[in-house]
């Protein structure tokens, strides 16, 4: 029996026509794309015809995460098998939270 990870890639790449149901499952996946430590400290807020938004909690994080753009692009295609994203601003603001300093 396959697990539900199986199944995973051909369901994502089914979404990927909604912007705002592909937001909520990228935000929920986010720890798994690019990894723990990173998500502490920004989250995807807003995607909109290929175009990601990613709150950071301070400029230097936003300066840090701007030398990384590729990689992120990259490795949110990577995980979700298609051409979701081609690119990556980012701004900052605070989560309810979930943005460390």
């Amino acid at each position: 029996m396959e697990g539900i990870g199986s199944f995973l890639p051909d369901f994502l790449s089914e979404i990927v026509s909604n912007d705002e149901t592909t937001l909520i499952f990228l935000d929920e996946l986010w720890p798994q794309i690019v990894g723990r430590d990173l998500a502490l400290r920004c989250r995807p807020v807003r995607l909109a015809r290929k175009r990601l938004v990613v709150a950071v909690p301070t400029e230097i994080w936003k300066n840090e995460l701007m030398e990384m753009r590729q990689m992120l692009i990259q490795a949110i295609n990577r995980f979700w098998k298609v051409r979701l994203v081609e690119k990556v601003e980012f701004e900052i603001r605070l989560l309810e939270g979930d943005l460390a300093t």
